[in-house]
This record gives C-alpha cells, structure tokens and sequence, in this order.
C-alpha cells in the first residue's frame, strides 16, 4: 500500500476558553491500524504561539512552528487507530477567537513520519514561502498549511495540489497536499508585502502495512 491522504474536517474557527481553542467531536476518517490523524492549524494574533494539540485528550507529536509577524502555522500528528470522530484542543499563547484560529483535520493512511519543516516571508508575493528542494518518496506523500495576513488573498501552490482556500476572519487560511513521488520545490504564493507563515509534514510508505486493501 502507498500512503492515502484524505481531508476529514475543515471548521472553522472557535472562541478560545483562556488560551484553548476546542473543536469538539471533529471528524478524522475510517478506523484503521495504521492510520495517522495530522492537524493543521493557523493563526493571526499577536503572542498567539501555537504551543500544543491533543487529540481525544492525547497528546499529538508537533511538526514544525513557522511564524512571521503576527501569523503563525503548525501541524500536529498522531497514530489514531480507533473512531471516527475526537475532540481537537489546541493551546495557543494568546487567547484566540473564532476569526483569529483556524483548523483543518486530515487522515494519512499506510504513512510513516519522515520529517517536517517551516518556512516564512514577509512579501509573500516577491519572496513565496518554500520547502526548498523537498523529496516525496515512492509511495509516499505530503501535506502543507500556510497563514497568510491578507485575508481576501486567493492562493497558489507550486508542486502540491491546493486543498483549502479559506477566508479565516483575521487570516488567510490553505491547505495543500501530494502523493506523487519526486523532489521538488513547493511554495505557496501571496500578496505584495504580506506576512505568511508555512509548515509541511512529509510521510513515507509504511511497510509491510495493516490496512485492508
């Protein structure tokens, strides 16, 4: 089996209680043993790191932060085998609310953690966000978030198929992710002196698999 990446939930953002933002009984996807649950998560508020996620009440490995000026972007994820649905909590440095956070869910099946990475620019129209040179294995995948300050900002991915484009409140909201095997560089675009902050998780083949065919 190669690696399927599949989007689950897309919500949109929540009041945070103190500084965690809850999006209760979120959808991850089919139960399978050798599934991966990946958050993706951005955010635009002075101070508003991005500290922590739990997923059902465990806690969820982080990836890499990227941050510039006041956005910033992570990914969390977590070996979930069991249900269909769990309770996210991610826990910011500021207290967020409903239009300064924004999450997506996503379900990676038959993939192995290999590594993660971030990137910024503060004129995401001159100087894109970019992985660099970045390798997608055979039978491997990748997926990408990117939060950008200019809102009403349409995106453009380069070398992974965009997934979200959302108009978050306070932020610019995106998602991007690709199962096609090669070295590439892969950048999100943006507007004329615009603050964006991009991470990325790229997963090998996880073999021999569990997973039913």
């Amino acid at each position: 089996m190669a690696v399927s990446i599949t989007q689950t939930a897309n919500p949109a953002g929540v009041s945070s209680s103190g500084n965690v933002a809850t999006y209760t009984d979120a959808a991850i996807g089919t139960a399978h043993p050798d599934r991966i649950v990946v958050v993706l998560v951005g955010t635009e508020l002075t101070s508003a790191t991005i500290n922590s996620c739990t997923l059902g009440g465990t806690a969820m490995n982080a990836g890499t932060q990227a941050n510039q000026g006041v956005v910033f972007s992570q990914l969390f994820y977590l070996a979930y085998p069991t249900g269909t649905t769990a309770t996210v909590a991610v826990t910011f440095g500021a207290n967020p609310n409903n239009t300064q956070n924004h999450i997506a869910v996503y379900n990676v099946s038959d993939g192995a953690f290999s590594s993660a990475g971030g990137d910024s620019s503060t004129d995401a129209r001159d100087d894109l966000p970019t992985t660099g040179s970045s390798t997608i294995a055979a039978g491997g995948g990748m997926l990408a978030v990117a939060a950008g300050a200019t809102d009403t900002q349409i995106r453009a991915w380069t070398n992974l198929g965009e997934d979200i484009d959302d108009d978050a409140g306070a932020l610019r909201f995106t998602t991007a992710f690709s199962t096609t095997a090669g070295t590439a560089t892969r950048t999100v675009d943006g507007a004329n002196n615009e603050d964006v902050a991009m991470s990325w998780i790229i997963f090998t083949n996880l073999t021999p698999s569990s997973s039913v065919s």
